[in-house]
């Protein structure tokens, strides 16, 4: 059976994931301890590859190891940098780290983060939508639901006008506004450093809208800028993207993967599940998100490929 490779997607590396549970979300957060048993796990029992042998496997050019894996981190949150790049030096194991380039710029946190924290912290009992649905905020499940509605509505705009959009439904759900004592994101210098680490940066847009929705203006100068903007910060090419999804089921089309080529990108990852095999399309890229625990982690390492192969 030919070669195949797994790409697993973390986002978030926290001592207590608790603490960040109603802004980066806690399902997007893996806790240090078991973070680093994941790694020594696959340091020890796997291949770690990067996205660069990826791109060279596609083209012909590489041969890939059995049992490879290859390890991604959407968003650009400080704590990639703090915790999780440590454990991976220090292991000699590659990741691409995917900047959302408008939160680095600003240190603040991507709309969703602000979104979840309003969802979170409101006292009202109801909501009513951009499209004028009423959702009840009276649980924790229908607070869920409502978040991934508004979700459903912002990811689909860029720029001002999602900017615009998440300050409508704050004051809607009139809660206080997420402030943080420390700086969650990554910021430039940080970035740099972890290029001269070993890892790869590549980009996130530029506020995560999810790709396949917004105009095409939009969806180019998101590619092109954020492009832009990180070989200024970096001082090198940046040839990876991670196209944001953000609730809605898909984040990439025929025509966003045409747009990112044009961009000059090499590779682009998905939130589509599944493994990377010989003549895929190193611009829609399929990823399988990384359990948050230990023992489902190497479930997943063990059985995945057997179960998508079949």
């Amino acid at each position: 059976m030919p070669a195949s490779v797994i790409v697993l997607m973390y986002h978030s590396v926290l001592d207590d994931p608790h603490d960040c549970a109603d802004s980066i979300g806690i399902g997007n957060i893996h806790g240090t301890y078991v973070f680093r048993k994941q790694m020594e796990f696959l340091a020890r029992n796997y291949n770690p590859v990067s996205l660069e042998d990826i791109r060279l496997f596609l083209s012909g050019q590489k041969a890939m190891p059995r049992k490879s894996v290859a390890l991604t981190f959407d968003d650009g949150y400080a704590d990639n940098f703090e915790v999780a790049a440590p454990v991976l030096t220090r292991l000699g194991v590659p990741a691409t780290f995917y900047l959302t380039v408008d939160s680095v710029k600003t240190g603040t946190l991507p709309w969703f983060c602000h979104l979840r924290h309003s969802f979170a912290k409101t006292r009202k009992k109801s909501w009513i939508d951009l499209l004028g649905r009423s959702w009840p905020l009276e649980d924790e499940a229908a607070r869920a639901e409502a978040f991934c509605a508004a979700c459903e509505s912002l990811t689909q705009l860029s720029g001002d006008s999602q900017q615009q959009a998440l300050r409508a439904v704050e004051r809607d759900l009139n809660a206080e506004p997420l402030v943080r004592k420390k700086n969650l994101m990554m910021t430039w210098e940080q970035a740099r450093r972890m290029c001269q680490d070993g890892h790869v940066l590549g980009s996130h847009s530029l506020p995560h809208p999810n790709m396949t929705y917004i105009a095409d203006k939009d969806l180019n100068y998101e590619l092109i800028e954020s492009k832009r903007e990180m070989e200024d910060e970096l001082a090198m090419p940046v040839v990876h993207f991670s196209y944001p999804a953000a609730s809605l089921t898909g984040s990439s089309t025929r025509r966003t993967l045409a747009a990112t080529k044009q961009a000059g990108y090499l590779t682009a990852v998905t939130t589509t599940p599944g493994l990377v095999n010989n003549g895929d399309d190193p611009l829609a890229l399929p990823r399988i998100g990384a359990p948050r625990d230990f023992e489902e982690f190497q479930w997943v390492l063990q059985s995945v490929p057997l179960v998508l192969s079949s």
